[in-house]
């Protein structure tokens, strides 16, 4: 649920904002009391049933907002409560996780920390994107919080409206109980070996892949897929090239990216001049139909992605990836390549982001665009490599593709997989050689250590 926009552009004013959420506010209470037959209040504590399996932990979860980057939102789904997930000091706000496939939901436990939700709903949803409210309350006190609920659903989420505190919301467990679910993706350290900058530098990576034609493609032009043709599930990821591109533009960075444990679909448009806005939307789309095709039977991609969506895309189309890790929860990581967008910031991307731009591009220049989305993401992990070459560095047949594959690669195994294995190579010791040779990088800014 969002806060409706102004007709004009932008979000409304904050005292129409505020005479809204007071009005949603006391329907909340109005609701709530006809579910509870007159009374509102949060239910009691009760112990886990012994029935019930923890599907949540170790699982993939976003969050609208963190408060920095020492409390992201994987930390509420990790097992440990001396970690916790903090949002922004602002409403609303929420955490969801990803179960990795449709799961009967019995319970929902919230360990708050001090900062903790007044009024909230739990919610479920099979694609991410429509929800159902499965428990509500407008005097939640905080504390260890366990819920009886009725669901099904693949993401589950706490949305918050009003806080308890001056403080956002803070939760140091988000734990969802059931049965069914995903299994958790592994780290990668079983068909995955150890990289190395040679193995990164090659043109393909370990894994033997194969490549499938998506037969009707909805919302978008045409899809081909590559992806690992070992036994396994792996996180999928969108390619989405630019004004006037075809798959052709990055279908140098399919193959590799399958060969390190990926399932990619390469799109085509629906016209060649679509917006940086309509990419966005056919981004989801892609991720939708990749998504659907694995649970799926009868293609070969059946049972191959995890349920993890990561996406890259140039010039328009990495402005449509930053439309998409900004309006699409499920997208959990991008790559924005030389990106186009006519919005002066992206501070809404919370997501770990790598912006790859080009020092003599002039039509979409890193300082004007790339560099100033960068500066805007306050919380987010991100990256940004400036490499020498014009717009079309980062399309196929230009630019160094041995380093542009190692980054890419490195970046969607640590944030896609948790593969923390690649870290080295942006944020470390292998790093460095990259960093400070002035013929391979102009610039190179980040975040770490992340």
């Amino acid at each position: 649920m969002r806060f409706p926009l102004n007709p004009a552009g932008g979000r409304l004013p904050g005292r129409v904002r505020s005479a809204w959420l007071a009005a949603f506010l006391a329907l909340t209470v109005a609701i709530a009391t006809a579910l509870a037959g007159g009374a509102v209040t949060a239910r009691a504590a009760v112990t886990v049933r012994a029935a019930d399996e923890l599907l949540s932990q170790g699982k993939p979860a976003t969050a609208s907002s963190v408060e920095n980057v020492l409390t992201p939102a994987s930390t509420a789904v990790d097992g440990n409560v001396a970690t916790r997930w903090s949002s922004a000091f602002s409403d609303p706000q929420w955490l969801q996780v990803d179960l990795g496939a449709s799961a009967t939901i019995s319970q929902v436990v919230l360990n708050w920390e001090a900062a903790y939700g007044r009024v909230f709903q739990i919610q479920t949803s099979t694609d991410g994107l429509t929800w159902t409210t499965v428990y509500l309350t407008v005097t939640g006190t905080g504390g260890v919080q366990t819920l009886p609920v009725t669901g099904t659903g693949r993401y589950v989420r706490m949305l918050g409206f009003a806080r308890g505190t001056a403080y956002g919301y803070s939760l140091r467990e988000f734990q969802v109980y059931g049965s069914g679910g995903g299994t958790t993706p592994p780290p990668g350290n079983g068909t995955i070996p150890d990289p190395t900058i040679a193995s990164l530098e090659a043109t393909a990576g370990p894994l033997a892949t194969g490549t499938y034609t998506v037969p009707s493609p909805s919302g978008y032009k045409a899809g081909t897929i590559t992806y690992p043709t070992a036994s396994g599930s792996y996180p999928g990821i969108v390619l989405m090239p630019g004004y006037q591109g075809t798959q052709q533009n990055l279908s140098w960075l399919g193959p590799r990216l399958a060969s390190w444990g990926f399932v990619v679909v390469n799109v085509d448009t629906n016209t060649l001049t679509d917006t940086p806005d309509q990419r966005g939307t056919e981004i989801r789309a892609a991720g939708t139909q990749l998504l659907n095709l694995s649970n799926a039977t009868g293609n070969p991609i059946s049972g191959k992605v995890n349920g993890t969506l990561g996406v890259s895309g140039h010039s328009m189309g990495g402005g449509g990836t930053m439309v998409a890790l900004r309006d699409d929860s499920r997208f959990l990581a991008g790559a924005p390549l030389a990106p186009y967008h006519t919005s002066p910031n992206f501070a809404g991307v919370t997501k770990p982001t790598f912006f790859l731009t080009c020092a003599s591009d002039v039509a979409a220049p890193g300082a004007t665009y790339a560099r100033p989305w960068y500066n805007s993401m306050a919380q987010a992990e991100k990256l940004y490599i400036e490499v020498p070459g014009d717009h079309l560095c980062p399309m196929t047949g230009y630019g160094n593709k041995a380093k542009q594959g190692k980054w890419l690669v490195s970046f969607f195994s640590r944030w896609l997989r948790n593969d923390t294995r690649f870290t080295p190579f942006l944020c470390g010791t292998q790093r460095d050689a990259d960093r400070t040779n002035t013929s391979l990088v102009t610039q190179w800014t980040d975040t770490c250590p992340f």
